[in-house]
């Protein structure tokens, strides 16, 4: 299969094409809502959401983790001079002083891959955030079809 077909198939998948949501606004004015996809055991799902930093200083997201999947990681979509889409592995994610992280479609988000079971609407992802100074973090995420 052609490469570009993959990573078009990948990032259609992961990052969905659609980019509205409807439950809270970024400061781009585009509406953020805190949900992850439905997905297929062995497949791939995503998880969108806002966390604030709310320390007087920077922190910085080393890792996610996911009881659901077998591999979480955070993805950055991007789009090549050409005009193809894309994702890649964004290792660490600093944020500022009472700044919003803001994963959404289309930009940073989570990767669920290798899911250890189906998800579907009424069920939720449990994801666990580290940070460098925050520590731990613990988020649910309601599981919708589309947002």
């Amino acid at each position: 299969m052609n490469k570009y077909i993959i990573v078009f198939l990948l990032f259609g998948i992961g990052c969905g094409i659609k980019t509205e949501s409807n439950n809270r606004e970024n400061s781009d004015n585009e509406k953020i809502s805190d949900w992850a996809r439905p997905g297929v055991q062995g497949q791939m799902s995503g998880a969108y959401f806002v966390y604030k930093n709310n320390l007087s200083t920077p922190d910085t997201l080393l890792s996610v983790q996911s009881p659901q999947a077998k591999m979480t990681q955070i993805h950055e979509s991007y789009t090549t001079g050409d005009g193809l889409a894309g994702m890649r592995e964004k290792k660490e994610v600093i944020i500022q002083p009472n700044q919003d992280l803001v994963l959404k479609q289309g930009g940073l988000h989570v990767m669920l891959m290798n899911l250890r079971s189906d998800l579907s609407n009424e069920d939720s992802v449990q994801l666990s955030l580290n940070f460098a100074q925050a520590g731990l973090v613990e988020l649910k995420l309601p599981v919708l079809t589309s947002n």
